[in-house]
């Protein structure tokens, strides 16, 4: 749950430095000209939004996902009055369910040198931002980990070590008093949720958020999220974040309406939930728009999903947070949320 009685409300807006160094303007509705185009940031806030999803990659090309890149963007966050979810990947490039590779930087160290390390820049992380005056609100260990994380030493192979690495790195974001998320790819997939849930009971992993991506444009069905998220709810009391979604605004037969129908039928599923455990939605890359860059040399194959279009005007999904922005939102933590064991 989170109380104060708001949803988590987010956009992940990750990839928006080098959209702008690249050329990119943003325009909110009823733009006419050049010179009424504005950060991104503060075009969510104005729709709705109280969070952006920041992605930390430990050691890209410059620029990229960086360290130095998310000091400026939580201080953009700031400004624009957003909290911040913070997903470090613990990888040099994107992690997902089917590549977890260790860092250049962090190979070759065993299981306890490693599990040490993981801790320790989770901490150099979390206190740099403090130092800046921009904590995190949510710190997110791992990226779609349901396969583990950290490969091959944190492989789901290996659910012992996998779990290990993992606490550390949540026990570095529970120590700075900031809530952790744990998240994990398919949120429809109802055995998939249950049987990782259940393994991080077995090994005592302690988390606040449970975050799931859902994706329906790739085929994921909302049936199949609602009967999910129904389903955890009950078994675990665990308050949960669609920490990544976005559908397609084009090509046909997708267009800008089918877009924000599809949004505003997550959002009443997701506040639907029982208890308020439907704690929020967080829409991924929604101004990732071409020429602009998530890693050098790869293009751009996800503007079809953002919530510009491709003249950087605003379609018609940016505004179905605004239905749901009400309350002041604070997050919940280290709250016994299971019936019999602590997560």
């Amino acid at each position: 749950m989170v109380t104060g009685g708001g949803m988590l409300l987010g956009h992940d807006l990750s990839t928006i430095l080098q959209c702008e160094k690249s050329g990119v303007k943003y325009y909110d509705y009823n733009s006419e000209s050049n010179s009424e185009s504005k950060p991104p940031e503060q075009i969510v806030a104005a729709h709705g939004a109280n969070l952006i999803r920041i992605r930390v990659w430990v050691n890209p090309p410059a620029g990229f996902s960086d360290f130095s890149s998310l000091l400026v963007m939580a201080k953009r966050a700031k400004k624009a009055n957003l909290k911040t979810l913070l997903c470090l990947h613990l990888s040099d490039y994107w992690a997902d369910p089917g590549q977890q590779a260790t860092p250049a930087a962090w190979a070759g160290q065993d299981f306890p040198t490693l599990s040490k390390t993981v801790g320790e820049y989770v901490t150099h992380i979390i206190e740099a931002l403090q130092r800046q005056g921009t904590p995190p609100f949510i710190v997110a260990v791992g990226n779609e980990i349901s396969n583990g994380m950290l490969w091959p030493t944190g492989n789901i192979s290996n659910k012992s070590q996998f779990t290990s690495l993992l606490k550390s790195g949540l026990a570095a974001v529970q120590k700075k008093g900031i809530a952790s998320m744990v998240h994990i790819n398919n949120g429809q997939d109802k055995s998939l949720v249950t049987w990782f849930m259940d393994l991080m009971i077995a090994n005592k992993v302690s988390f606040d958020y449970l975050g799931l991506s859902f994706y329906p444009g790739d085929g994921a069905l909302l049936s199949d999220l609602e009967s999910s998220l129904a389903t955890a709810a009950a078994r675990y009391n665990k308050p949960m974040v669609i920490a990544e979604t976005a559908d397609y605004w084009t090509p046909a037969p997708n267009a800008p309406n089918t877009q924000q129908s599809s949004l505003s039928s997550l959002l009443k599923v997701v506040s639907a939930v029982p208890r308020g455990l439907g704690a929020g939605v967080c829409y991924w890359e929604s101004a990732w728009l071409s020429p602009g860059q998530a890693y050098p040399g790869e293009g751009n194959h996800y503007w079809t999903r953002s919530l510009w279009n491709d003249h950087g005007m605003p379609l018609p999904a940016l505004r179905c947070y605004e239905p749901y922005a009400k309350g002041s939102v604070q997050p919940v933590m280290h709250t016994k949320h299971h019936k019999h064991e602590e997560l």
